[in-house]
């Protein structure tokens, strides 16, 4: 099934501004990063390529000097009436987008900036990975302020 313009016009406009690559890093780990990275820049290309060209790069610029909601939402629109009028980029764009999910990891996170002031009490906590491909984090940041009490813990992938 093809995905829908939009939510590729989404995806792509994370990939190409740093402020949200950032935040891309922060969920997926530097593993991701580096396994995709390739891709990510080979997609940057395409996008500043196609903008240059159809003189909207400066959308681009400005997204990536301010990643506010509004910028992003503004790339994101101009990316989309792109797609739509250019078949052959949005199907580069779609197996680019492709290439860079095939060699991201996911992130399953459990207990993850937990506080804890009074007592808490966790049951068996099991993590698994259907892909085979995560990076799997199970209490990271804990502030306890009181007690807290976890079960066994399994990771598999």
């Amino acid at each position: 099934m093809v995905e829908p313009l939009s939510l590729l016009a989404g995806a792509i406009t994370t990939y190409v501004v740093p402020k949200a690559l950032e935040k891309v890093g922060e969920k997926v780990g530097e593993a991701a990063l580096a396994k995709s990275g390739a891709a990510i820049q080979a997609t940057r290309k395409a996008v500043q390529d196609k903008l240059t060209a159809t003189q909207t790069a400066g959308v681009l610029a400005i997204a990536e000097a301010e990643p506010t909601d509004t910028n992003l939402k503004l790339l994101e629109t101009v990316l989309l009436t792109q797609m739509q009028q250019d078949q052959l980029f949005a199907e580069q764009l779609q197996a680019l987008n492709q290439q860079i999910q095939a060699q991201s990891p996911g992130l399953q996170a459990v207990l993850d900036t937990v506080r804890v002031r009074g007592n808490v009490e966790v049951g068996n906590v099991e993590q698994v990975s259907e892909t085979g491909v995560a990076e799997q984090i199970v209490g990271r940041n804990l502030g306890v302020g009181g007690d807290l009490k976890i079960g066994d813990i399994t990771q598999k992938q």
